[in-house]
């Protein structure tokens, strides 16, 4: 029978137990490996045959297969047997009571396969990390932005320069006029009267 786990809470990089899955085929042989992955990023399918020793497996088209299901602290994978280049994610390989299928004369490197995932599992924890979302970008100033176009071509040096003075210009404007206005406002306040007198 194939063979399947879930783990929960340990934070792995689900990409990169994908890339060791594959290397690990490459590493014993298989002469081809592809994988699908699904755009929502829900999964992640590896699959992979060789001739010689898995004569069986490609005179009928067979392979072996990994799929990854789910995200960093809650994933599922399972091993099995399947069509090559048929992606068996949507053909209900997990949906309850389905048993994988077996891998017969196999059954020898699916348990080697599955000893390397678990241990690539257990070195990757604590891996993943959350790409910055689109609120904690920086923003970037007028500056940064004239110095991208410059260096991508898409302005010249002298138009880079005049636009630099133009905004170096609005600045000092802006400023002369806050203190100006901060000026008038001081020039604006009643004086405090003297209060004192005699008696």
């Amino acid at each position: 029978m194939g063979k399947e786990g879930t783990w929960q809470n340990k934070n792995v990089d689900l990409k990169q137990v994908s890339e060791k899955i594959k290397k690990f085929f490459y590493a014993n042989k298989f002469s081809e490996v592809q994988n699908f992955d699904d755009p929502g990023g829900s999964y992640i399918q590896i699959q992979a045959k060789k001739t010689g020793a898995f004569q069986s497996l490609t005179s009928q088209r067979k392979s072996i297969q990994v799929t990854i299901r789910g995200d960093a602290n809650n994933f599922l994978i399972a091993v099995s047997e399947g069509e090559w280049g048929k992606n068996l994610t949507y053909a209900g390989l997990f949906n309850p009571g389905v048993s994988l299928i077996g891998m017969g004369r196999n059954a020898s490197f699916n348990k080697k396969l599955w000893n390397f995932i678990k241990d690539t599992i257990d070195s990757l924890e604590n891996t993943y990390k959350q790409s910055i979302t689109s609120t904690e970008t920086k923003t970037e100033s007028p500056l940064e932005i004239l110095q991208k176009r410059l260096a991508l071509g898409e302005i010249t040096k002298e138009e880079f320069n005049e636009l630099t003075s133009v905004f170096e210009n609005k600045e000092e404007q802006s400023t002369d006029e806050t203190e100006q206005n901060n000026s008038e406002q001081d020039d604006d306040e009643p004086q405090p009267v003297n209060s004192a007198r005699w008696v």
